[in-house]
């Protein structure tokens, strides 16, 4: 059985293609994945070789260094120099690779798997991280084809061997309203992601995580004015960004937390690599996962709760929908609209309550041990390798 898995995030970075590979190849398949080295508005680059990863063999697309910022100039820059030769040559290589099955990372792609499927007969695995039509980020050209993505999904209905996967429950509702078969994996870190607990900081100051990219909508500005806002009312809250972004986005995020009056209360720590994610909430009594509602459809199911959760330590989520049902069904923190007064009333609740955290964080972290990617991808496995039809030849085939 053999498995090709495509995406435009550098392999390491794609991390539901990269999970689903790993799971894959741990089930016996033969996997490959072809992605570009680099990618996006806010200078996301892996590496530039060719590499066995996890049982999977990667293949890099040389990828010019986009342009980074949120402006329509810098989409229409990458849209015409950056990305039109590196996608043609992943396509031209993804067609002529023989597998069982095509694993679309970035529903943009599509039309690669489905040209795949015309010249193999291989099943299409569609990865659906956003509700369809759910992206609506300035500067971004996911957004572009998010207009146009509800209408493409309707005309894919009715495909034999085609699914997708969706990232939450209501987003697979959303799916298969499309009339598109549906499985659903959430966004849980691999059993190896979880570490031994680790007790909170035992000090009176409060430290609050924001890890992973970083980038507009996540609500980081609104975060660092709403620390400043708690300090002045008292209340020792510390506010710790951890991450990668672009460079222009970044410079703006310090400079507005340099401008508070307890800028000492805002700290950047850099960008850290997957395996220090858990070491980055370690250090702290609460992690974020604060998207903001810029678009009604943006409402997925946040990875950022599980990692905090996963990790030892309660979250404070936005106010959406898949959020808000998850967390407060299995007790893992608070929710809050992302906006400068709900996230101070946020911080100020959250240290009024501080002698509470080192017991919550023992809870959540047991709490969690239902959360893993192996649980939440194994209906996704079965249906990826319910059959083959390659010869032997062909799955010799590079």
């Amino acid at each position: 059985m053999k498995t090709l898995l495509i995406d435009l995030l550098p392999y390491e970075h794609s991390t539901r293609t990269r999970k689903l590979g790993e799971r894959l190849a741990a089930a016996g398949a033969i996997c490959e994945a072809i992605t570009l080295s680099q990618v996006g508005r806010v200078g996301i680059a892996g590496s530039q070789n060719d590499a066995v990863v996890d049982g999977v063999a990667v293949r890099k697309i040389a990828t010019p260094t986009p342009a980074e910022g949120a402006s329509t100039r810098t989409a229409i820059i990458n849209l015409v120099r950056t990305y039109p030769k590196a996608i043609a040559t992943l396509a031209w290589r993804a067609i002529r690779t023989p597998a069982d099955a095509i694993v679309v990372g970035h529903m943009s792609l599509f039309w690669i798997g489905l040209a795949h499927h015309k010249r193999h007969g291989s099943k299409v695995l569609l990865n659906g991280r956003e509700r369809p039509g759910g992206i609506n980020t300035k500067g971004s050209l996911g957004t572009a084809f998010s207009r146009v993505e509800p209408a493409v999904l309707r005309r894919l209905s009715g495909i034999r061997d085609l699914a997708v996967v969706a990232a939450c429950d209501g987003h697979a509702d959303d799916f298969r309203a499309l009339g598109l078969e549906t499985l659903v994996a959430r966004n849980a870190p691999a059993a190896a992601f979880r570490s031994d607990f680790v007790p909170t900081p035992d000090e009176d100051v409060v430290r609050v995580a924001c890890v992973g990219s970083l980038y507009e909508g996540r609500g980081i500005e609104l975060l660092i004015k709403a620390t400043d806002a708690a300090r002045a009312a008292g209340a020792q809250v510390v506010l710790e960004v951890t991450g990668r972004g672009g460079a222009e986005y970044v410079t703006a995020l310090k400079n507005l937390a340099a401008s508070c009056r307890h800028s000492d209360a805002i700290v950047f720590h850099g960008p850290c690599a997957p395996e220090e994610v858990p070491a980055a909430y370690h250090r702290v009594h609460v992690g974020t996962a604060l998207y903001e509602a810029v678009d009604a459809a943006n409402d997925s199911l946040s990875n950022k709760i599980f990692e905090s959760v996963v990790s030892g330590r309660p979250v404070l989520a936005g106010n959406l929908s898949e959020n808000r049902r998850f967390v407060r069904e299995h007790r893992l923190g608070w929710v809050t609209d992302v906006t400068s007064e709900g996230l101070t009333n946020a911080l100020l609740d959250i240290y009024a309550r501080r002698a509470q955290l080192p017991g919550l964080a023992v809870a959540v972290h047991e709490t969690s041990r239902a959360f893993s990617w192996e649980t939440e991808s194994a209906p996704v496995v079965a249906w990826v390798l319910g059959s083959s039809h390659l010869t032997d030849d062909e799955m010799e085939t590079k």
